[in-house]
């Protein structure tokens, strides 16, 4: 059964509004969560990780693609960026994550880097794992925003451009690697 876009699109659009929120809600009750949590649920009941799997790989492309588009704009390297991301987060007190290294695998010239990283991952931290996608959302929610901002591509455009992406990746079509939200040369 090939992974359906929808997931990771619901995803996306829990996270961001989410984080347009004033008050933060609990974890538990936060609308990206629940989305990866009724992915768990349905793996678990088909004793498998298919659609955690597909949410983490699906929810990684569209914020690789972003973090592209957003390096681009600054004129500096995905690596530069992703560099920059980890700096800020050290500087918050932030704990390191696997995000990263994910990001920059997502971008890899070997395509199962990002299945290993995500691999190991499942098999040694399941709860690490489910934290990684909620956290992907966010982030890929967060740079959403600040294409928005930016004026560089609207929300809604943004996510309608994500939507074909991972409908693209999730069919066996290789998307451009070079960004999405109309950044595509």
């Amino acid at each position: 059964m090939p992974a359906d876009h929808t997931p990771v699109m619901e995803l996306l659009y829990a996270s961001h509004a989410s984080a347009q929120r004033e008050a933060p809600v609990r974890r538990g009750d936060d609308p990206a969560c629940q989305v990866v949590l009724r992915a768990a649920k349905a793996d678990a009941d088909d004793d498998g990780m298919e659609r955690l799997t597909a949410l983490a790989l699906g929810t990684a492309l569209c914020a690789s693609d972003l973090t592209v588009v957003l390096a681009d704009h600054k004129n500096i390297t995905t690596q530069q960026l992703v560099d920059e991301l980890v700096a800020a987060r050290r500087a918050q007190g932030a704990e390191d994550t696997p995000m990263p290294d994910l990001l920059l695998a997502m971008r890899a010239d070997d395509p199962g880097q990002a299945a290993d990283l995500l691999g190991n991952l499942i098999a040694g931290d399941q709860d690490a794992f489910l934290d990684l996608i909620v956290e992907l959302g966010g982030y890929a929610a967060t740079c959403v925003s600040l294409l928005d901002v930016l004026e560089i591509s609207p929300v809604e455009d943004t996510l309608a451009e994500l939507a074909k992406t991972v409908q693209q990746f999730f069919a066996g079509q290789q998307p451009p690697r070079t960004g999405t939200a109309g950044q595509r040369r």
